[in-house]
């Protein structure tokens, strides 16, 4: 009995083992699966921290690739703006009507194609539309460096460049300005300081030292440059002007492989399709700036600057370089660098201020003692005083183009961004080569020194009418009112 019950009870522990045995197995994948299920919890968090660090850096490495890509634009720009009117009045030995002529097909363009480039700067991936830009600008300059080279250069062939070059300007002006709005609010998101009015200058910056560095380079075209004692007195150049197109292409064409590290940008859909569609964008875009006594004021403002300082700045200061001081490519190049350099050290002071209050009053103020500095010209002053003025006149551009700048994007819808851009930058350049145009036929006609009379007057009666009929002197920052 005791046997048979001790039997039984070894068969019922064995019952037990092996019921025990066989829940274990049935539990097993459930306890590997809530094992798995812990590990992929535990992975979850780890993943997108990794993938927010990596986006962190995509997003903080975003900022220096603008910056960079925008340098070589300029370094490009610098050079174009001392060899553009060197090869005209020097090696063609052409006057200012032919200058004023030629300035008018660089910027013709814009008038024309700007707005169509605003419009297609929304709709597009803007990384791609860099990108195809930088490598059609590298064309005209390979062209035009190949003409040299060979003997074959024309005042037709310098005018060619000019339409092409500024056709691919137009589209890339919008596209370009309108991404820097998109790449401070991205770098926002990841916990940067940095604002609108510091990214505004951080470019501002890039831009000035870029064409410093294209304007230095320019003026060693086919001559050399003795350095100063101080500096070792030895000799730079010269540099051949073909050489100086070819590097100027080869620069630009860096600049399409730099924007890989950009983000693609969003897209704005506005609804509309078919031929029409731009057009419909491009008159929205027109009411926006019609309604917005900001947005107006700064395209009226613009187009005054375009008429009366760069119409100037183009064609007046080549002429005065050569009539009254003799001088060639290294005068321009002295003249150029003096100005930029001068916008180069107002923008270092502004890029400290995180926001300033009155912008619309520094804007104002800067531009009317800029315009009141260049009347000295009217007198037969050394080359060391027009350098000076030059210089005060870079400085108060640097401020004027970093808080237009600042303004316009302040108060541009976010959606119509590029479209507004492209509308205010078409002020200024519908004003440029019409101000190139006709300061090419007044120099011509009363000689550099009266001329200095028309740029300053036209500025002062136009800044008193922004005081007194527009929102601009008592504008104050979006960031102050909050």
């Amino acid at each position: 009995m005791t046997d048979t019950n001790g039997d039984d009870l070894d068969t019922v522990d064995a019952t037990i083992e092996d019921d025990g045995d066989m829940l274990e197995e049935s539990r097993a994948p459930i306890s590997g699966m809530g094992a798995a299920l812990t590990a992929g919890a535990n992975f979850l968090p780890t993943a997108q921290s990794l993938l927010a660090r990596k986006a962190r850096r995509g997003v903080k490495v975003e900022l220096p690739a603008y910056l960079s890509v925008q340098a070589t634009w300029f370094i490009a720009f610098g050079l174009q703006m001392v060899l553009f009117p060197y090869l005209i009045t020097n090696k063609l030995g052409l006057g200012g009507a032919e200058l004023g002529v030629a300035n008018l097909a660089l910027s013709a363009p814009s008038v024309v194609f700007l707005l169509i480039g605003g419009v297609v700067a929304e709709r597009a991936s803007v990384k791609s539309l860099l990108m195809i830009l930088h490598v059609f600008a590298a064309l005209p300059a390979f062209g035009l460096a190949f003409a040299l080279a060979t003997g074959n250069l024309s005042y037709p062939i310098m005018i060619a460049y000019g339409l092409a070059l500024g056709t691919v300007g137009a589209f890339m002006m919008p596209a370009r300005d309108s991404m820097l709005n998109e790449v401070v609010e991205r770098r926002s998101r990841v916990g940067s300081g940095v604002t609108l009015q510091q990214g505004v200058a951080f470019a501002t910056l890039a831009q000035f030292a870029a064409q410093i560095t294209g304007l230095i380079l320019g003026g060693y075209a086919d001559k050399m440059t003795q350095m100063p004692s101080w500096l070792g007195g030895f000799g730079v150049g010269p540099i051949a002007s073909w050489q100086l197109l070819t590097l100027q292409g080869i620069v630009v064409v860096l600049g399409a492989v730099l924007t890989f590290m950009l983000a693609r940008g969003r897209k704005v859909k506005t609804g509309r399709s078919g031929l029409t569609a731009a057009f419909g964008d491009i008159g929205e875009g027109f009411k926006v700036v019609a309604a917005n006594p900001k947005l107006w004021a700064m395209t009226v403002l613009m187009f005054g600057v375009g008429i009366f300082v760069i119409g100037a700045f183009l064609v007046v200061l080549p002429i005065i370089n050569r009539d009254v001081y003799g001088l060639s490519g290294d005068g321009i190049r002295d003249m150029f660098v003096t100005f930029w350099l001068g916008a180069f050290v107002s923008s270092v002071a502004l890029s400290l201020f995180r926001n300033i209050k009155r912008q619309g009053r520094l804007l104002l103020t800067a531009q009317l003692l800029g315009s009141l500095a260049i009347l000295p010209m009217m007198t037969s002053i050394p080359h060391a005083g027009f350098l000076v003025i030059v210089f005060i006149w870079g400085l108060s551009g640097g401020v004027s183009i970093a808080m237009s700048r600042s303004i316009v994007q302040d108060a541009a819808p976010k959606d119509q961004l590029a479209r507004v851009l492209s509308i205010y930058q078409l002020g200024f350049m519908a004003g440029a080569p019409l101000g190139a145009f006709i300061m090419g036929f007044l120099v011509d006609a009363f000689g550099p020194y009266k001329i200095a009379i028309v740029p300053a007057a036209g500025m002062t009666l136009l800044i008193l009418w922004m005081v007194i009929r527009t929102p601009i002197w008592n504008l104050k920052n979006e960031a102050h009112k909050a």
